[in-house]
């Protein structure tokens, strides 16, 4: 179709589209048309790639080694790469160029480099188990690499697969490790003899230590309890001594109280007897005072009419005494009376006063 092509790159690769040597279109994922016979098409694969390797190389004891791993890598700088390696690809996408191959070589033939310097710094026995070491000192120096940024590549990881000898240096290293293992086992039983032993010992020395030691706590809580008995006893002792002190203070005490109640019943006799005396006197006197008064007073009235003594005693009488002696002359004098009319209140006057009275008497 007078050559004019199509290109439709995939997300991962990097298309630069040459045009008389001058860049005319570049970048990632492109899909365009272009004049084939004066372009020159260059596809930069910008994916994650990884590269394997084995190496064979010597530890300072001239003992070879395989070292067996990979490094992962993508293209940071497309541009750049495709200045220094050739992927260019025809119309049908087909690289013309050796970047693929060269590219993978040129990086492990770097990690080689930095792999063996560190290798004839060490002998057999440490490179067959130096893989965690060998990996951080590649990752360390590979970033920094001067070819690694000229090619404009990015180092994603290193890693380190396996690291062996040949198969005789590899059976004399197993006999040599089985013999070691062999004189550990014997080690390991003699000690573990040896400290049964002495575990044993210390045992039996525990043992007697134990004993010695119950020995000498019963002694002294045989001594304890012999002390404490005694205490016991003396301390019994002082309190009968202090109950007998106590009693014979409390029979003192009790002998002073019945002396001296006695001496207070006595004086109150004696003071009972006088006032007996001095009231049997004083109600003596009192009778005489009264007898006297009473035969005073009748001879007084003796003097009298019996007429004027009834008007003194009837002074002395109340209303209803005076009522009740009336309605006594009136049944008297009775044949003598037509018709008497007693009112109810005279009545109820006469029967209840003297009854309230008593009430209030008593």
């Amino acid at each position: 179709m007078l050559g004019i092509r199509y290109i439709k790159a995939k997300p991962s690769d990097f298309v630069i589209l040459f045009r008389k040597g001058k860049i005319v279109q570049q970048g990632a994922g492109l899909s365009f048309f272009y004049y084939a016979p004066s372009a020159s098409l260059v596809i930069v694969p910008a994916e994650s790639r990884d590269a394997p390797f084995i190496f064979k190389e010597s530890t300072n004891d001239f003992q070879t080694v395989d070292v067996q791993g990979q490094i992962t890598f993508r293209v940071g700088d497309a541009p750049r790469l495709a200045r220094m390696l050739d992927f260019t690809v025809d119309a049908q996408g087909r690289y013309l160029g050796d970047g693929l191959e060269t590219l993978p070589m040129r990086l492990t033939n770097q990690v080689q480099v930095i792999l063996r310097e560190k290798l004839q710094t060490m002998d057999l026995r440490r490179a067959l188990t130096s893989a965690p070491e060998l990996v951080t000192f590649v990752r360390e120096r590979v970033g920094d690499a001067p070819i690694i940024n000229e090619l404009g590549l990015e180092i994603l990881d290193f890693s380190i697969l396996s690291i062996s000898s040949t198969p005789e240096i590899a059976r004399a290293l197993e006999a040599a490790a089985r013999e070691n293992l062999l004189k550990e086992a014997d080690d390991a039983i003699y000690t573990r003899r040896n400290f049964a032993v002495e575990q044993e010992r210390v045992i039996k020395e525990n043992e007697l230590k134990t004993q010695i030691a119950v020995e000498e706590k019963n002694r002294e809580i045989r001594e304890t309890q012999m002390n404490a008995e005694i205490s016991v006893q003396e301390k019994q002792k002082l309190v009968e001594e202090a109950r007998m002190d106590a009693e014979a203070s409390i029979e003192r005490k009790r002998n002073e109280i019945a002396q001296e109640g006695l001496a207070a019943e006595i004086e109150r006799e004696g003071q009972r007897e006088k006032f007996v005396e001095q009231n049997a006197r004083n109600t003596l006197a009192e009778a005489k005072a009264r007898a006297d008064s009473v035969k005073l007073e009748l001879e007084a009235l003796a003097t009298l009419s019996p007429e004027l003594l009834e008007v003194l005693a009837a002074n002395q009488m109340d209303a209803r005494k005076l009522i009740s002696k009336s309605i006594g002359e009136l049944v008297k004098n009775a044949d003598k009376i037509g018709t008497l009319n007693i009112s109810p209140d005279l009545l109820e006057s006469l029967l209840d006063r003297p009854m309230q009275t008593q009430n209030r008497g008593d």
